[in-house]
C-alpha cells in the first residue's frame, strides 16, 4: 500500500500555497516540516479528500479510510470523553484503554467542553487512534501538551499508530522520537 502525489499545486484566493509536490507515503511514519504557512496542512486535507488540488495526481488513495487530529479539537462537547471515542468505533473496552493510557482515566465520563485545553487534545488523540483507518493524518497532535506528557503520547502514538501514518510538526525531537522518514517543505 502506498499513496502517492505527483504535481500537487494548489492556491487559494490567487495565493500560490503548493506547487508542483510530489511524494510517496508508504506504511509507518512520515513527519512533515516546514515553516509555518508553507503548505503542510493544505497538502494533508489534500490526502485526506478534504480539498481538491488545483492540478497534479493523488494515486493510491480510493477505498482507503482516513482518522485525522486536526489542529484544532474538533470533540463533540456535549458528549463525554469516552462518548467522543464510541462515536468512532463500538470497541468499548479499548477506548477506556486508550483513554486510560493517555491518564484520562478519571474523565471518561466528563463532557469535552469541561475538559482542560491538553485533555481535549489527548482525546483527540486517543478518538484518531481508535478509529477504523488506513491512513493517520497528525496535524500538530502534541501541542499544548507538557513535556512529561507529550513524551508519554508520543510513545502511544508510536506503538498504537498503524498504516501509513502522516504527522505534521515544527519539532525536530518529535520528529526524531517518530522515526520514519521526513519530508521537508
Amino acid at each position: 500500500m502506498k499513496t502517492e502525489l505527483k504535481n500537487i499545486c494548489k492556491s487559494f484566493d490567487g495565493k500560490e500555497v503548493l506547487r508542483d509536490v510530489s511524494a510517496v507515503f508508504r506504511p509507518g511514519f512520515t513527519c512533515m516540516m516546514g515553516q509555518s504557512g508553507i503548505g503542510k496542512t493544505t497538502l494533508a486535507k489534500i490526502i485526506a479528500g478534504l480539498v481538491a488540488p488545483d492540478s497534479g495526481e493523488i494515486i493510491g488513495t480510493n477505498g482507503l479510510k482516513f482518522s485525522v487530529v486536526f489542529q484544532e479539537d474538533r470533540l463533540l462537547d456535549w458528549e463525554t470523553a469516552l462518548g467522543n471515542l464510541l462515536f468512532v468505533s463500538p470497541d468499548r473496552e479499548r477506548a477506556v484503554a486508550l483513554l486510560t493510557e493517555a491518564n484520562l482515566g478519571e474523565n471518561l465520563h466528563k463532557k469535552a467542553a469541561d475538559l482542560s485545553g491538553g485533555m481535549k487534545r489527548r482525546v483527540c488523540i486517543c478518538r484518531a487512534l481508535i478509529a477504523d483507518y488506513d491512513v493517520l493524518i497528525l496535524d500538530e497532535p502534541f501541542k499544548g501538551l507538557d513535556a512529561e506528557l507529550k513524551l508519554s503520547i508520543m510513545q502511544m502514538v508510536k506503538t498504537h499508530a498503524a498504516g501509513i501514518v502522516i504527522c505534521i510538526t515544527h519539532d525536530e525531537s518529535e520528529a526524531e522520537f517518530l522515526g520514519g522518514k521526513k519530508f521537508v517543505f
